[in-house]
């Protein structure tokens, strides 16, 4: 991984991006939600696979149930 350089703030308030940021930005507001969905299964298979994130157990409908009434 290498290290980028932040994009720089100067007096006006005025960012300098890269292309490759810039590009990244559009990318990202243009995307439809399932795009953004899509991107987010992927990025939970990939923390799931490595260790990042641990499998939950599946809770009962008792359970689910106990939870929505102590909100109310």
């Amino acid at each position: 991984m290498t290290d980028k350089p932040a994009p720089s703030s100067e007096p006006t308030g005025e960012v300098n991006w890269s292309a490759d940021d810039q590009n990244l930005l559009a990318a990202t507001l243009m995307a439809t939600p399932t795009q953004r969905i899509a991107w987010l299964e992927e990025v939970l298979q990939l923390a799931y696979a490595t260790g990042a994130l641990k499998p939950r157990r599946m809770m009962t409908k008792e359970e689910w149930d106990a939870t929505g009434s102590s909100n109310r």
